[in-house]
């Protein structure tokens, strides 16, 4: 079963995130800060990380770059797919994101990113 590491800070998004994925046989963590999302990520390496660009406790885009150059390969190689209600496509591409999906989405949007995000040519450190 996927592992899906879902890095959002709006309960409401993050459980509509949790359920249409866990309905999609997509095993759920949950991580509300930056130490968590890392931890997360080095310790239960997730197929992917959803993160959203802005969250509470820091900026989405210091945090997929903290990911990007973390000194574990793979750490640093892990699937992200940034998310936001405003167009960040190219910033999040530009940043080292695998994908980018736009709020307010639906169920086949969200698929197709993800299917889309776990294609993508593994991403280089960036700098």
């Amino acid at each position: 079963m996927p592992r899906v590491l879902i890095v959002e800070d709006d309960p409401g998004i993050g459980r509509l995130l949790g359920a249409l994925l866990h309905f999609e046989g997509y095993e759920i963590e949950d991580a509300k800060d930056w130490d968590d999302t890392l931890f997360a990520v080095e310790q239960i390496r997730p197929d992917l990380a959803i993160v959203d660009v802005h969250l509470r406790t820091g900026d989405g885009f210091d945090l997929l770059r903290q990911i990007r150059n973390h000194p574990d390969p793979a750490t640093a190689r892990t699937p992200v797919l940034m998310m936001s209600g405003m167009d960040y496509r190219f910033q999040c591409k530009q940043a080292g994101a695998n994908g980018f999906l736009e709020k307010p989405f639906d169920r086949m949007a969200l698929l197709e990113a993800i299917r889309k995000a776990n294609e993508a040519e593994p991403v280089e450190k960036s700098e």
